[in-house]
């Protein structure tokens, strides 16, 4: 009788461990998981993409010697899109005080657009450019917001969104580089 109810004891607790373990897997950011993080497995042709597009806006900033208010700011744009889990083809473990650093990065970029939307002055291509770089970055926030707000979504959801919010700062990253080529050809012709 004593051994009958230890086997079904020792069945309930596996059960229950099971069960913490299969939410943990299945649910990574679920308030019942017991760590609450994923494994983002990038692609690397992606990678390789937002790498060379980086390394391209970064040598065209480093290549300017003027300091102005954009210049100025652009440094600190680029600390948004230098992160390591864009930036490597390996894996990388993202959990909730990392997405809370992406949230804290992109609010702060956005704050650096508007006011270089409302403080410097430029031509009207220019300022169209610019829009479309707060748009994106609007779209960036929205995302990680999601991604933060995500306890319900399955592994395969995360990682889907995961892998469209790499593309989407790869897409901005893409329209902040158009945006500086021209404010730089603007400024050569207007000298």
């Amino acid at each position: 009788m004593r051994s009958k109810l230890n086997v079904i004891a020792l069945s309930i607790v596996g059960m229950i461990i099971l069960f913490f373990f299969g939410i943990s897997w299945f649910y990574p950011y679920s308030e019942l998981s017991l760590n609450k993080s994923l494994t983002y497995h990038a692609d690397p042709y992606l990678v390789e993409d937002y790498v060379q597009q980086l390394n391209d806006l970064t040598n065209n900033f480093e290549s300017v010697s003027s300091e102005d208010m954009t210049n100025d700011h652009l440094q600190y744009l680029l600390q948004m899109y230098d992160q390591e889990w864009m930036m490597s083809e390996e894996s990388a473990k993202m959990n909730q005080a990392d997405i809370d650093q992406i949230a804290l990065d992109v609010k702060e970029a956005r704050n650096l657009l508007l006011t270089l939307a409302f403080e410097e002055t430029y031509s009207p291509n220019v300022i169209s450019q610019l829009k479309y770089v707060i748009e994106n970055c609007l779209a960036i926030e929205e995302s990680v917001y999601d991604l933060r707000d995500s306890e319900t979504h399955s592994r395969d959801t995360l990682q889907t969104q995961y892998h469209n919010l790499h593309g989407t700062f790869e897409n901005s990253l893409r329209m902040l580089l158009t945006f500086y080529e021209r404010y730089e050809e603007e400024k050569v012709k207007s000298e």
